[in-house]
């Protein structure tokens, strides 16, 4: 049967209200009464240990409620994915009404052309409109893990509709802002303490409920022994009932009574082998399934009486929870779960591999791709998982659900044959290519290349040449790039979801040449046709490189939107994605002097790490985490940090554009520590004799750290032959932030030189193109000379209403003086804004032939002479005159004067 892989399939089990696997639960009246308390905030949040009776105490409320608006979701592992874990939460409201969540499913089916939080706009939307309080549940939260689904489930929380109520239950802290929403007053909190068993509930549990005719004593020992904890008295009672002699009852609570660590190995001896044989058979054998049905159950066990083994289970209330309305799926409490899992592995080890390899048959047959792999590999039949992949794999990966398949991978590594799996060699390759290493990338790319060759393959084979391409970027060879992404092209034979990583890395290639037009060309293609195809890894990759694109054209803001876009779409989907869109992100939060924030896109990038370590990503973020401890003034943390940069760099080979730019900022770090001599050692020994040879970025890096280098040596001259010519090129291809590092040396050489006008108008210029993207650590680290020049200028510009410098970008550098900790007065900065916009707004009332006469009656000239200068007549002298008295309001040449004087006309 063929497979579907990207058929979203949805176990009903999971969006409806569980039922209890005890026979009455208990009435919970003092946590009823705060549950409904939970109705008046956006959150509730039950977090406890396993075992106390969370789910249960929901849905038992939720039940003696009445109410039908009620949105479950049963949450597990599988859920960490962004895109399924928003299809299920929508799928737990359409079971309240499904018009509610129409459009935003919509909006998902759509994803990622569309992202999520467009998605959650549109959500948001529909809930504000919906009529009733809704009460949402989302239980087991604890399975996820992924940052980006808390990143959604928090701008969820932040707009969430008054009479919507979200409630949680959880056995950790989840990764949401609940120190915000507790001082906000919008979060109510119900955690162990509160859930556990008093003394009370614990008699009606142990005396009435279970009718178990226990003495007083021998409830307060086993209370006690459990500490309230429900899981482990319920197991105590299951155990109690194959007891019904009261000895029996009483010597085992008396051997129940120790230390809370004994309680398991008690339960596994005790509840087991109470249990009859073909019982206990068919628990083992079913244990292997995280859900369960009796097709299922009878395709693993051989046997055709699972339906009637679920009723006995039922009656015997040994831990097994089933949907409410539809009780196809089923599954065992996961405590239960667990301890029938170890006892399988100790009693009939043989026989794990042949029941998941049952499971992986039925799974296949049910066209559901990732539980048929995930038990082909739990049952070591490789070959089996191997070919399931080979034939699914593709539009998984097209579709970015890597995670997965990275997983696998993984776990097939050296255990089968690539000669028969090309698209598996394929996929070791773009892995191994991803953490660099070589060798290996080289081996299964030629195994995958030898592959389609021989069958033709000139589909596939354009893929081959995608990641040639792809390792040359690694390496910073923009060119050798764009010939292999040629190639590409030629052999896609018009595929547009092919093409798209072609244009991408096209555009790529072109960006590492510093053809800034050629490649938004791309770049757009690219996206264009990855939309079109509605393919993740290519709309996430093309807004990596497009927020670079911004970055070298000085839009900042832009980038990092782009990156906040990514990273926020990526998820579980394309979560390689998510960790280098924090760390671009992090890096203009520090270009910003946002330090925090910058350190906050750190942190998320660790979190967002998996097993697929990226090379690049594994560098970024470190130089990251170096330059935020220079901001921070920890010079030498910095300088180890740059140290294990280089070092990870030069085990891993062949990456000399990210050593270039290593060995640039260790220049910058030593100059500015005076080591000027290690300076030297550091440049005779690596600059590399055949620069023009370089990629271009590498080159520039080499020739910025020699013009550094020969600044400290007083010799500006050199710096100026160096860098004008390098400077022609960077600003006739647009390369704003290129452009910025190379004026920021020449305008300390202009100053070495004692050339005031073109120090004056480089910096100037500097900082028109500086400001719309809010550099500042650009400057800030440049030290004492850029404070100076600074200072110089501003102070130079505050003696003039109007200038070359307009009044933003002369609020910048006061912004800049103060981060400088320069004493800049802000009653200095707003008296000058308030003349400035008054001589604006009488510049801007006067033409300039009247602002022309008033500056020659401010000479003392007569009318006549005015007239004369002017080559006009007198009485059109006589009219300006008039006009310039109406529009300042004046009756008098005096009066005209002083009001000039006062709003700073008459110097301009």
């Amino acid at each position: 049967m063929e497979i579907n892989p990207t058929k979203q399939l949805l176990l009903a089990t999971k969006f409806t209200l569980p039922h209890s696997y005890v026979p009455l639960v208990i009435p919970r009246v003092r946590l009823y009464s705060k549950l409904e308390r939970g109705t008046g905030y956006p959150l509730t949040l039950l977090a406890a240990p396993a075992g106390f009776g969370k789910t249960i105490l929901l849905s038992s409320w939720l039940r003696q409620r009445g109410t039908n608006k009620v949105a479950w979701l049963s949450l597990d592992k599988n859920d960490n994915d962004l895109q399924r874990f928003w299809h299920y939460c929508l799928a737990a409201c359409a079971s309240v009404d499904k018009e509610l969540v129409a459009s935003a499913q919509a909006c998902l089916d759509a994803y990622p052309a569309v992202s999520i939080e467009q998605m959650l706009t549109v959500f948001i939307n529909a809930l504000m409109a919906y009529p009733e309080p809704l009460i949402w549940v989302l239980d087991d939260y604890q399975c996820l893990h992924l940052p980006a689904i808390h990143q959604t489930l928090t701008f969820l929380l932040e707009h969430l509709p008054p009479h919507i109520h979200l409630f949680i239950s959880t056995r950790v802290d989840p990764p949401l802002p609940l120190a915000r929403l507790r001082v906000r007053g919008q979060l109510l909190e119900i955690r162990s303490n509160d859930l556990r068993f008093n003394v009370e509930e614990s008699v009606q549990l142990l005396s009435y409920d279970m009718q178990l005719q226990l003495e007083p004593e021998q409830i307060v020992n086993l209370f006690r022994a459990t500490e309230g904890w429900i899981a482990g008295l319920q197991l105590a009672v299951i155990s109690l009932q194959g007891r019904p002699e009261h000895e029996e009852k009483m010597a085992w609570i008396s051997s129940f009574t120790g230390t809370n660590r004994h309680i398991a190995h008690y339960l596994r001896e005790e509840i087991l082998m109470t249990l009859p044989e073909d019982v206990q058979d068919f628990l083992f054998s079913t244990s292997i399934l995280t859900r369960m049905r009796a097709d299922l159950c009878d395709a693993v066990t051989g046997q055709e009486n699972a339906e009637l083994m679920f009723e006995w289970l039922e009656r015997a209330n040994l831990f097994i929870a089933s949907s409410e309305e539809e009780g196809t799926w089923k599954r065992y409490h996961q405590l239960f779960a667990e301890l029938l899992r170890q006892h399988l592995a100790q009693k009939y080890p043989e026989r794990i591999n042949e029941l998941h390899l049952r499971a992986s048959c039925w799974y296949e047959h049910e066209n559901m791709l990732h539980e048929a792999v995930e038990h082909a590999l739990a049952a070591s039949s490789y070959e089996r998982a191997a070919d399931l992949l080979e034939a699914h794999a593709w539009p998984l990966w097209v579709r970015g659900q890597l995670p997965y398949i990275f997983d696998w991978l993984l776990l097939l590594q050296g255990r089968i044959e690539l000669q028969t799996h090309p698209i598996i060699s394929y996929l070791y390759a773009f892995i191994y290519l991803y953490t660099a290493q070589w060798k290996m990338y080289e081996q299964a790319l030629a195994s995958a290349q030898t592959s389609w060759q021989c069958g033709h393959n000139h589909e596939m084979l354009s893929s081959i040449y995608d990641l040639k391409a792809y390792h040359a970027l690694c390496t910073g060879n923009g060119e050798q790039a764009l010939m292999y992404t040629q190639q590409a092209l030629e052999a896609n034979q018009n595929k547009p979801l092919l093409a798209s990583f072609s244009h991408i890395l096209r555009g790529a290639g072109h960006l590492c040449c510093g053809d800034i037009q050629q490649a938004q060309i791309e770049l757009t293609l690219g996206q264009r046709c990855g939309s079109q195809m509605n393919c993740a890894i290519a709309i996430s990759s093309a807004q990596l490189y497009q927020g670079r694109l911004y970055v070298m054209q000085g839009q900042l803001h832009e980038a990092l939107r782009l990156y906040q876009q990514c990273s926020n779409n990526s998820g579980g989907c394309v979560a390689l994605f998510a960790r280098q869109a924090h760390l671009q992100a992090g890096l203009l939060y520090l270009e910003w002097n946002e330090l925090e924030r910058a350190q906050e896109q750190l942190r998320k990038a660790h979190e967002s790490r998996n097993q697929l370590e990226g090379s690049s990503a594994v560098i970024d973020s470190i130089m990251l985490a170096t330059r935020l401890a220079w901001a921070s003034g920890k010079p030498e943390q910095a300088l180890v940090l740059l140290d294990q940069a280089e070092s990870s760099l030069t085990s891993r080979g062949n990456q000399s554009e990210q050593l270039a730019r290593i060995s640039l900022l260790r220049t910058k770090y030593w100059l500015a520590q005076g080591k000027n001599a290690a300076v030297q050692e550091l440049l005779q020994s690596s600059y590399p004799v055949n620069l023009q040879d370089l990629p271009l970025l590498e080159q520039e890096c080499w020739q910025q750290a020699y013009a550094r280098w020969l600044l400290a040596r007083k010799r500006p001259t050199e710096v100026t032959r160096l860098l004008l010519g390098l400077l022609l090129t960077i600003k006739a291809q647009g390369r704003i932030a290129d452009e910025l590092q190379i004026q920021l040396l020449l305008v300390q050489a202009y100053f070495m030189l004692g050339d005031a006008r073109r120090t004056r108008q480089t910096l100037e210029h500097m900082l028109v193109i500086a400001e719309p993207g809010g550099y500042h650590r650009l400057f800030l680290e440049e030290g004492q000379i850029l404070m100076s020049l600074l200072s110089d200028l501003y102070h130079r510009q505050q003696k003039r209403y109007t200038g070359e410098l307009q009044s933003q970008v002369l609020g910048y550098v006061h912004t800049l003086l103060l981060e400088f900790g320069c004493d800049v007065e802000p009653r200095d900065w707003c008296s000058w804004q308030k003349r400035a916009q008054r001589a604006q707004s009488s510049l801007e009332q006067l033409s300039d032939r009247e602002l022309e006469v008033l500056k020659l009656i401010a000479e003392g000239n007569s009318n006549q002479q005015i007239a004369c200068a002017l080559v006009v007549a007198e009485s059109t002298i006589k009219t300006h005159l008039n006009n310039i008295y109406s529009k300042l309001n004046v009756n008098s040449r005096l009066q005209a004067l002083t009001k000039a004087h006062t709003v700073g006309l008459l110097e301009i």
